[in-house]
């Protein structure tokens, strides 16, 4: 065997090495985001979350010693009769369980990239609640993927400054600008 040979075959075991080692280290290791901003244009995009999480309820307070009957997320509340002499105050913060069934369902659309259904169930919710940034998110990011800039613009302009600046950034790779 030549010398040539000897160096050669040292230098494949070598390369053979790093290749496992490196195979290792990348899979012991989570990928960490570039700063870059640019994607190739057939690279998979991310998912990202619409909106926060849906919060807990809480039962409504005691009211001049009246007690009220707590609302759980099934609407049905405690299986127990409740005292005759005690009757339900109303509240500015019990939950309409109805539009929080829609939201959920808009989200589980969007999820699953039905974006008109997203669309149509975010239109309900917003139709009563014209402020919900949840389902204004929702119309302008799945409008933006539908490609319908003027709907898209139309909730863009009644998102707060954050979510305008994470909604420019989100329909700017489906090429729909924003006028301010």
């Amino acid at each position: 065997m030549s010398p040539k040979s000897v160096v050669l075959a040292a230098a494949a075991v070598a390369v053979l090495a790093m290749a496992v080692y490196l195979f290792v280290q990348v899979r012991a290791t989570p990928a960490q985001a570039s700063g870059s901003g640019a994607s190739h244009p057939m690279a998979p995009r991310p998912r990202e979350p619409i909106a926060e999480a849906p919060r807990e309820h809480t039962a409504p307070p005691v009211v001049e010693g009246k007690r009220t009957t707590p609302i759980t997320r099934s609407g049905l509340g405690p299986q127990k009769t409740p005292d005759p002499g005690l009757e339900p105050v109303e509240d500015d913060r019990t939950v309409d369980l109805k539009a929080d069934n829609l939201m959920g369902e808009a989200n589980k659309a969007y999820d699953r990239q039905d974006f008109d259904e997203a669309m149509s169930l975010a239109a309900k919710v917003l139709a009563k609640d014209p402020n919900n940034i949840r389902m204004l998110r929702i119309m302008v990011s799945a409008s933006c993927i539908s490609g319908d800039p003027a709907i898209a613009q139309a909730h863009y302009e009644k998102l707060p400054k954050f979510d305008r600046e994470q909604m420019k950034q989100r329909c700017d790779r489906y090429g729909v600008t924003f006028k301010d």
